[in-house]
């Protein structure tokens, strides 16, 4: 396969599994890097950024990706097989919890979308298959002056000054684009996947948005979709 962004010892294959996470609405603390990188000897978080790849069918993240998207992380994806999970969470009100848990869809195979919530945190994921050969340009989305250096004097600042964020992974800065419009309440992405997925609104239902909608998507959403692929 090939390699996914332009960061130095990342690239998945047929015989590992591989992480990337990225925080964007905060860095995080010394004490936070502790509990991320005692999930693996080989992990070595910054103040916004982990990775981890485990090779073979027997080695993977303890505890599953979920906890360090509820806990730490905002945006997330992983590659086994040429399976991609595609995850974004965010803080929001039980009224947009329960707006967005109405996009969650799965097929025969169990691709699609997955919802839930924690507290007053709700993780979406994608379940999909991509082809990384579509990223060929890890400049072209996301946020600017993306500071990843390990700086534990700025530990403190843990409510910085808003800044714009960005990450040397492509799919990473993609998904966070994405994450800002579901935290608006834009769900075509997720509409998107499920009509991938075969969703037809019944008769007598009306669609969550429509065709004219869907023809008009922000860049970023359109783009991630055309990534995607359900089979």
């Amino acid at each position: 396969m090939k390699i996914l962004s332009i960061r130095k010892g990342f690239q998945a294959d047929h015989s590992s599994t591989s992480y990337e996470f990225l925080a964007v609405d905060k860095v995080l603390t010394a004490s936070e890097r502790k509990q991320v990188s005692g999930l693996s000897s080989r992990a070595m978080p910054t103040k916004r950024r982990v990775s981890f790849i485990y090779h073979g069918d027997w080695n993977d993240l303890p505890g599953g990706w979920e906890p360090l998207v509820e806990n730490y992380y905002d945006v997330m994806y992983t590659e086994s097989y040429d399976w991609w999970t595609l995850a974004m969470a965010f803080d929001t009100d039980q009224k947009t919890i329960n707006q967005i848990s109405g996009f969650q869809y799965n097929d025969i195979n169990d691709m699609g979308v997955d919802i839930y919530s924690k507290g007053n945190r709700v993780v979406v994921s994608i379940h999909c298959r991509m082809d990384p050969g579509l990223f060929m340009d890890e400049n072209q989305y996301g946020y600017n002056d993306y500071d990843d250096d390990w700086d534990d004097d700025e530990d403190d600042l843990e409510e910085e000054d808003e800044v714009d964020v960005e990450a040397d992974d492509s799919l990473l800065n993609l998904l966070a684009e994405n994450r800002e419009y579901l935290k608006k309440g834009d769900y075509r992405l997720l509409y998107g996947v499920m009509e991938k997925c075969g969703y037809e609104p019944e008769d007598d239902e009306e669609p969550f948005y429509s065709s004219t909608e869907m023809e008009n998507l922000p860049h970023p959403v359109e783009e991630l979709l055309t990534f995607i692929q359900i089979e």
